[in-house]
């Protein structure tokens, strides 16, 4: 039987199912936003409710397939200096351009204050520090008569969980536990027992998303199977039996504690799953970009009055504006920051040729094992996936 590292090697370690699944979640949930947009969130997660599973599984697809990805390039870094560097390329730049345009051009486009009131609120000068993980929603008399008033980026909610999969595995490395499967595979096990005692004990009320810290963990369910890829068969029964886990375990909500890893798996079936490629995602990465702007563009279609504020005419609308600009902001911003690339590796050749305690220690049979099973190759090395629902 097939494991997932001899799928891996069918594509020449880059398959195109991770390309194509990037777009569509992100897709996905600019159509879950149009009803928050147009409906406001109350009525919205009435009509949502009944759809919990499918909602829940878009950011557990979403944090486990960048665990396995993000993995497959801690694996090709030498230091933190790289890992870390990579990771601020790829969401830096593009999150200060996107909160820059939005407070400075959609904020003084549609704020009911005056340009010199506006500028001077407190709000639209916390909302800068969005560009470094603290998360502000609202800028002065903006989207105030919207359904979903005030927020101006409801999807930036997860920035800061997906900052904290980078740190959690950050240490792991500095540790070498994420070095030493079989360490990891404890660490995995242990994790999973207590999150399961945590969800037992705080028996509360279900949200419409995994919580928080069940979607670090679908990262790190992701970072497993990336690490025992060589072991884990690539089995559609399998597939089909994991997808039936996540269903049961999320259907009301009890059962979060045990999805994460059926959801994994199932990120990983689909990711390398290799179809053709389309010029959608051969000209470049816009899932990110996809997620930046959906929901802000959404939010000025519907500040145009109960004319647009209609669901499907929302996404009909915002869709494509949300797309234009993906492709722009890759073109102009993503791929140059990702060519900056060189810079940080020349850098940390540098500072490990004269401090070479900084790199990382890998045990080398554990490493030559890794090395004889499959190369990892360029999957997507800098392409983390931050994904939305908020």
């Amino acid at each position: 039987m097939p494991s997932l590292a001899d799928q891996l090697a069918l594509s020449r370690n880059r398959p195109a199912g991770f390309d194509y699944m990037r777009i569509a979640l992100a897709v996905s949930i600019i159509c879950l936003h149009s009803l928050n947009v147009t409906l406001g969130l109350g009525r919205a997660l009435e009509i949502l409710g009944s759809f919990r599973i499918g909602i829940a599984m878009v950011l557990a697809l979403f944090f486990a397939l960048s665990g396995f990805l993000v993995t497959a390039s801690l694996q090709r870094c030498k230091s933190l200096i790289s890992f870390l560097g990579l990771r601020v390329l790829r969401i830096g730049p593009a999150l200060a351009v996107e909160t820059t345009l939005s407070a400075v051009i959609i904020g003084s486009v549609f704020t009911e204050l005056p340009l010199a009131q506006y500028v001077a609120d407190p709000k639209f000068h916390a909302y800068f520090l969005n560009m470094v993980g603290d998360i502000h929603y609202e800028l002065p008399g903006v989207f105030l008569h919207n359904p979903m008033p005030d927020v101006v980026n409801a999807q930036l909610w997860t920035v800061p969980y997906e900052l904290w999969c980078y740190v959690i595995l950050a240490l792991l490395a500095v540790t070498t536990i994420c070095f030493s499967r079989v360490a990891y595979l404890v660490f995995l096990v242990i994790v999973q027992v207590a999150l399961v005692s945590y969800d037992v004990y705080r028996w509360e009320e279900v949200p419409i998303q995994l919580r928080p810290h069940l979607l670090v963990f679908c990262f790190l369910a992701g970072v497993g199977f990336y690490l025992w890829r060589d072991k884990v068969p690539f089995n559609r029964t399998a597939f089909l039996v994991a997808l039936l886990l996540c269903a049961a375990g999320m259907a009301t909500g009890r059962g979060d504690a045990l999805a994460p890893v059926p959801a994994a798996y199932a990120a990983c079936y689909l990711g390398l799953m290799n179809p053709r490629r389309s010029w959608i995602v051969l000209s470049g990465d816009y899932s990110y970009g996809l997620y930046l702007y959906g929901f802000v563009i959404q939010q000025c279609v519907a500040a145009f009055g109960p004319p647009v504020q209609h669901w499907y005419l929302n996404i009909l609308i915002s869709l494509p504006l949300a797309f234009g600009v993906a492709v722009a902001s890759w073109h102009l911003v993503e791929k140059h920051a990702l060519g900056l690339r060189g810079h940080v590796e020349t850098f940390e050749v540098a500072v490990l040729s004269r401090i070479s305690i900084v790199g990382f220690w890998r045990k080398s049979p554990e490493q030559a094992e890794r090395e004889a099973v499959v190369q990892p190759g360029p999957i997507n090395p800098v392409r983390p996936i931050v994904l939305s629902g908020r």
